[in-house]
């Protein structure tokens, strides 16, 4: 009787190690930001395929639950309640923007379920949730690189052209508390809704002012009309953008236009580091298109909650989100993490890539824990 008993055990330990950890995901993938979002999950799915490869998390199978928030935050809610209470999901990577982020996370938090938000910048997607971390730079921080930019080309005299939403308003902000820092004078200021296309307008005005740089917050849609448009105005100013203008699709649709634009984002193409190589490359080969902010940062979301899990030694809520709170000098391919803040934000590089010969290239790099903490 006792040998049966050994065996069920053994039978039974083989079908527990088998059984899969269930990783819930959020992402647009259908609506204006289906691109972001299969970007996103192409990253995500790219870092399983590597964990599966290698054995397992925790010696288990991972598999994906993914559901379409659209990006709306009535989505989202739904969706995390489901991954909470039916899919009972280890942990939840959101693959979206701010919004629906910031509706889907007060729901994962409270049940105790760890949540990491790949690349939106708001800054309450975190706040006072012990459960939900952060992949991305904040949007205030992005903004006091791009002023740091600004002054690194020598420029005094500056115009900002915001879009108007929490990434647009968190870019401003922090770019307008380092140009303060710094002595940059903002010499015009405008605003412009998600979506616009003639910018016309707002150049002419703008070129009045005469600004030696144009910081613009904008994603790659609005960013290739916007260039092309400084560009047939004739315009010399230098434009800096930030990781909306991370695509390449920025670069097809503004084409000539693109190239000399300045962007602060995380993933720098021109890394010596090999694992992000392999990720350009594995990533290029899966998508047929050249990787993007948001596809790397979907990467090392997963990468940085397995490396958590195994911390921990288990998927417990509590202990993982401990592990996730304590890990530090974290290499990812969207930059070094120097550590997490007790809100759940990384401090971690930036890097600044510019548009040459229809490619983005480093420009230089930022390490200045001063600047990059939130």
């Amino acid at each position: 009787m006792r040998q049966v008993f050994m065996a069920l055990a053994v039978l039974l330990g083989v079908a527990l190690a088998q059984a899969p950890v269930k990783v819930g995901v959020l992402a647009p993938l259908s609506g204006f930001a289906a691109a972001d979002g299969r970007s996103a999950l192409t990253g995500i799915e790219l870092a399983v395929e590597e964990i599966n490869a290698q054995g397992g998390l925790l010696g288990r199978p991972v598999e994906l639950v993914v559901y379409d928030d659209q990006a709306d935050p009535k989505q989202a809610v739904n969706f995390a309640r489901r991954l909470v209470e039916l899919d009972k999901v280890a942990f939840v990577i959101g693959a979206s923007y701010s919004g629906a982020s910031l509706a889907a996370a007060p729901v994962v938090n409270e049940a105790g379920i760890p949540f990491i938000a790949a690349y939106a910048v708001a800054p309450d997607i975190t706040r006072d949730k012990p459960y939900v971390f952060r992949m991305g730079l904040l949007g205030t921080v992005q903004g006091r690189v791009g002023a740091e930019l600004a002054h690194e080309l020598g420029a005094k005299r500056v115009a900002i052209l915001t879009i108007q939403n929490d990434f647009g308003r968190a870019l401003e902000a922090g770019f307008r508390e380092r140009a303060q820092v710094l002595g940059l004078e903002i010499v015009y200021r405008d605003t412009y809704p998600l979506g616009n296309k003639n910018f016309t307008p707002i150049l002419a005005r703008l070129r009045a002012a005469r600004p030696e740089v144009l910081y613009a917050s904008a994603y790659f849609s609005e960013a290739a009309n916007l260039v092309r448009q400084v560009r047939s105005l004739g315009m010399e100013v230098r434009v800096i953008g930030q990781e909306g203008y991370d695509s390449p699709k920025f670069i097809e649709l503004a084409g000539d236009a693109a190239e000399g634009v300045l962007i602060t984002t995380t993933l720098d193409r021109d890394s010596t580091d090999p694992a992000v190589q392999r990720f350009l490359e594995a990533y290029r080969e899966r998508a047929g298109i050249p990787a993007d902010m948001v596809g790397a940062s979907g990467y090392a979301a997963m990468q940085v909650m397995a490396l958590a899990a195994q911390r921990a030694g288990g998927l417990d809520g509590e202990a993982l989100r401990e592990a996730l709170a304590q890990l530090e000098e974290v290499e990812t391919v969207v930059g070094h993490v120097f550590y997490w803040t007790e809100d759940g934000d990384p401090v971690k590089t930036a890097t600044v890539q510019e548009v040459r010969e229809g490619r983005f290239r480093r420009f230089m790099k930022f390490d200045r824990i001063e600047v990059l903490k939130p």
